[in-house]
């Protein structure tokens, strides 16, 4: 039994995004994204969280904290407030990225190009519990809609019918694509190193 998807609005309950490349590498999933392997670090969930804000409020950083080197980072082009960190990594046949706080996973544009050859699928979710779900396949647009009011697709997109009926549509949504694609984000990802990259907005 996997760990699924469903833990993880719990754990990120000041926002994230995850998205879902199938059949692909992370350091392809990285690419597909707009990001270089070449520039990514190994950073755990709080490290990478604590970057993320060094780039938007540096007043406010404290990197030593986190055991990060200022130097490291910068030269690696982390520290931007132009920047979205994502940590990235590999469970059942499909490369898996996630982001703390942002939504940058989630913009039309980057679904259709990360799909194209593939099949991507992104799942966001705010501080405010409001959320985002896309579906695309080979560069179209499968789904993409807020389960509060979900807009259907065509039939071999995300069931809307289902999402309707109920008095929770995003954790609905989130266990059918659990459930259909067979997504997972290891709950391990919350505590271990992940390669993390930095991507222009």
């Amino acid at each position: 039994m996997n760990d699924g998807v469903q833990w993880l609005p719990g754990s990120y309950s000041e926002g994230f995004c995850v998205a879902f490349c199938e059949e692909e590498t992370s350091e392809g999933f990285i690419r597909r994204l707009g990001g270089d392997p070449a520039n990514c670090l190994m950073l755990t969930r709080e490290q990478a969280e604590a970057v993320d804000l060094a780039g938007r409020y540096p007043e406010e950083s404290d990197l030593e904290q986190y055991d990060l080197e200022e130097d490291d980072l910068r030269s690696s082009g982390f520290l931007t407030p132009e920047g979205e960190v994502i940590r990235v990594g590999n469970a059942n046949g499909w490369a898996f990225a996630i982001q703390s706080f942002g939504s940058f996973l989630s913009d039309p544009s980057i679904a259709r190009e990360a799909s194209r050859g593939s099949r991507y699928i992104s799942f966001g979710r705010t501080v405010n519990m409001a959320a985002w779900v896309q579906y695309a396949v080979d560069g179209d647009l499968i789904n993409s809609f807020d389960p509060i009011h979900p807009v259907a697709g065509p039939p071999e997109g995300i069931d809307v019918q289902e999402l309707e009926e109920s008095a929770d549509p995003a954790s609905v949504v989130l266990a059918q694509l659990e459930g259909r694609f067979r997504l997972e984000a290891p709950r391990m990802v919350d505590f271990e190193p992940l390669l993390t990259a930095i991507l222009g907005r």
